[in-house]
This record gives structure tokens, C-alpha cells and sequence, in this order.
């Protein structure tokens, strides 16, 4: 009797998947890569690379002293030290951002304009409202600045009178507030530093420091912008 040998069937699993397979794979994978890379750069290097390019972009918006007359800067030594000024000028804005072709508008907020001498404020500040300066656009403000009796440390009032003396006081306009760039749908917060100084010409009268006359002129202020927050915390609280 003749013997007949029975073969199982091959495993399917035991074979490896043919090439047609292993290219429709690749292909799939490298689809799901592409795919990928899309939404990533659209949703997140894209804003990233916006927002990077806004921050890096400082605002440079110019401040200008003009008229400059303090009519009263007397000076009390009793009991204590205690200084009264009078103060007007006008003081402009100028927003001629060099990205003006992105129409970058400025908005102010909270601004304070005071006058100071050696570091030490003179005067309350005047508040100013809350403006919107396009670009390119210009913003003047007449201003009085008035401090009655405020005090002085008795080394300061020993200085002015000696600058007096000599016939020179430098007398330093300081604006402080916040500034709110916007360009498109991107805004981004600063802290505003302005200072204008200039030296007063004076003479004196009987006992007290009497006044100083400045003529017109036009000079360009120190202007510092600082923002608010960091690019780091711009991009990891975007919606604040």
C-alpha cells in the first residue's frame, strides 16, 4: 500500500508582507508625515514666527519739547525747604514708525507729565486722557505744571541755589505712562519713559530764587519704551 503524505497549508503569518504592501505603507506614512508638518507650521510655527517678528519690532514714537516758560520757581527755606513752580510748555507726539507700511498705530494710557530737578519730583503730575495716535500722525498738548510748596530735602535746595547762582537750573520734563502698540490684529503692552530736559536760564530776586524765561524752541526728547512682558510670556499666555 503506497503511503500518502499530507502538508498543511503555509501559514499566512508566516510570510512576509509583499513589496506592494510595504510601498503602499511607506507611502501612507510618509502622507501622515507631510499632513503633519502642515498643521504644525499653520498652527503653531507660523503664529510663533509672527508674533516673534511683532515683539522684536520696539516702538519709536517721538516726543518734542516746544514752548517752555516757568513764570514761578521760588524757593522757602523756613520753616523747612519748600519749592513753587510754575510751569507751561507744549510737548508733542509724533508716531513716524519706520513700519508705517503696516499702519502701526500707538495708543497712550495713563499718561503723567511732571517736572523734576536733579531726580526729585517738583511737581503733581497732570494726567492726560487716553489717546490713539496713527501713523503717520502728530499729538500736541499744552500742558501747566504747578507744585506749591512742595518739599525739598535741605541738600537739594542748597543745589539750586547754587546752579541759580551760577545763572543755569536744569529743569527736567518727565512723561510716564503705557503705551499700547497695535499693528493688524497684533497688539503688545510697553511701559512709557519720556524725559525732557533743558536749562533755565535765571536771575535772582531779593531773598528767593526768582523766575526763569526759556524762548521757543523745538528739542527732541529721551524717549524708553519697555514692554510689560516677555516674548516667553507672550508666547506661553497668548490670550492675556
Amino acid at each position: 500500500m503506497d503511503t500518502v503524505a499530507l502538508h498543511s497549508p503555509p501559514s499566512v503569518a508566516s510570510h512576509p508582507p509583499s513589496t506592494m504592501d510595504a510601498q503602499r505603507m511607506r507611502r501612507r506614512k510618509f502622507y501622515f508625515f507631510c499632513i503633519f508638518i502642515i498643521i504644525y507650521s499653520i498652527f503653531v510655527v507660523s503664529p510663533m514666527a509672527i508674533l516673534l517678528t511683532f515683539s522684536s519690532l520696539t516702538p519709536s514714537p517721538n516726543f518734542t519739547l516746544h514752548d517752555f516758560k516757568l513764570s514761578t520757581f521760588n524757593l522757602s527755606t523756613t520753616p523747612t525747604p519748600a519749592l513753587t513752580t510754575n510751569l507751561l510748555l507744549t510737548i508733542s507726539a509724533t508716531n513716524k514708525d519706520e513700519f508705517n507700511e503696516y499702519d502701526k498705530a500707538f495708543h497712550f494710557e495713563k499718561l503723567g507729565v511732571y517736572a523734576s530737578y536733579m531726580d526729585q519730583q517738583i511737581t503733581p503730575p497732570t494726567m492726560l486722557p487716553t489717546m490713539y495716535l496713527r501713523s503717520p500722525g502728530v499729538m500736541v498738548w499744552s500742558l501747566s505744571l504747578n507744585g506749591t510748596e512742595v518739599p525739598v530735602t535741605p541738600g537739594l535746595a542748597a543745589y539750586l541755589v547754587q546752579d541759580v547762582t551760577v545763572g543755569n537750573v536744569l529743569i527736567s520734563v518727565e512723561v510716564r505712562g503705557r503705551l499700547r502698540s497695535k499693528s493688524g490684529y497684533l497688539s503688545r503692552r510697553y511701559r512709557l519713559k519720556v524725559s525732557c530736559r533743558e536749562y533755565i536760564m535765571f536771575r535772582n530776586e531779593s531773598d528767593v530764587i526768582g523766575f526763569g524765561l526759556k524762548r521757543p524752541f523745538v528739542e527732541g526728547c529721551d524717549v524708553r519704551v519697555k514692554p510689560l512682558k516677555t516674548v516667553m510670556q507672550i508666547l506661553t499666555s497668548p490670550f492675556h
